[in-house]
């Protein structure tokens, strides 16, 4: 059975069915499987995090798959590729297939409901269009302003806001408003800012930190609905859970065990100064290990 992609790549590299058959069926004389050996599989999240750190980075391996792709640069340019435009209504070139078959394998990933080939086609005619006109506008205007962002222009009236309509047609541009500043003693914040945290630590080390890195004292601590410590709590209670790290604190409160894609977690706390008065600031962007 042929797939869209199969297809695809049909029109796209000038191949014809017969000619690609033959090319698949050739490939396992030229190329033998082997298995690998020495590979090692966690079996525990120790094991997976020891492993995860013995790892070359990202960076290192992303450098020795350029330097491969640059030196087969050459055997790419024999190839004669030619240009496979979209168009929805014709079934003969699989493009709807294709389409469909990725955008409900993205939606399994999300747990969105998946469309059939005939909604996503209603839906395709309504999206190309869109690329066509408002889409490309904001394109360019984001693009404008990203090229400010990195000549690192700081002055916000270089920047603009864009309203715009195109049956009308209107445009019409604005300066960006400044977050609001707040400000503690002599610290000022926006809500751009927060306060980040590195690695799994006790309770009673995160308010270490902040009694002395920040002279403020920690009255209440929560992590979304659930509250995670606060002072009027029964103090045997207080002394157990300053005991415990933060991840096994949210796991405990909320009941349920954090995912293992989870990579950080938005806690919100209430402080004092030393004076004893309510302070606003920051959350704390506590990045699990």
């Amino acid at each position: 059975m042929r797939g869209p992609i199969f297809e695809i790549f049909l029109k796209i590299l000038r191949l014809r069915k017969t000619n690609l058959r033959l090319s698949l069926l050739k490939l396992p004389h030229h190329y033998k499987m082997y298995c690998s050996t020495g590979v090692k599989i966690a079996v525990t999240e120790a094991e997976a995090e020891n492993m995860h750190n013995d790892d070359e980075s990202d960076s290192d391996k992303a450098s020795v798959i350029l330097e491969e792709l640059n030196a087969k640069m050459d055997q790419l340019k024999s190839l004669n590729i030619q240009v496979a435009d979209f168009e929805k209504d014709d079934d003969t070139n699989f493009h709807m297939d294709f389409i469909t078959a990725c955008s409900n394998a993205r939606a399994a990933s999300y747990r969105i409901a998946p469309a059939n080939k005939h909604k996503t086609k209603l839906i395709a005619g309504k999206i190309i269009p869109a690329i066509a006109t408002t889409t490309a506008v904001v394109a360019g205007l984001v693009s404008i302003e990203m090229y400010k962002m990195i000549q690192g222009l700081k002055d916000v009236e270089k920047y603009k806001n864009a309203f715009l309509n195109l049956a009308l047609p209107f445009f019409a541009f604005s300066e960006p408003i400044l977050a609001p500043k707040n400000k503690y003693y002599e610290v000022e914040w926006t809500l751009w800012d927060r306060y980040d945290i590195k690695g799994d630590i006790t309770l009673q080390e995160l308010l270490d930190i902040f009694e002395n890195d920040h002279k403020l004292e920690i009255s209440m601590l929560s992590q979304g609905v659930c509250m995670l410590y606060a002072f009027f709590m029964p103090a045997d209670k207080r002394k157990e859970r300053c005991g415990m790290k933060i991840s096994e604190l949210v796991e405990l409160v909320t009941k349920k065990k954090l995912p293992a894609h989870k990579r950080a977690l938005v806690l919100e706390i209430c402080c004092n100064d030393t004076e004893g008065e309510d302070v606003d600031t920051p959350y704390i962007n506590y990045q699990l290990p």
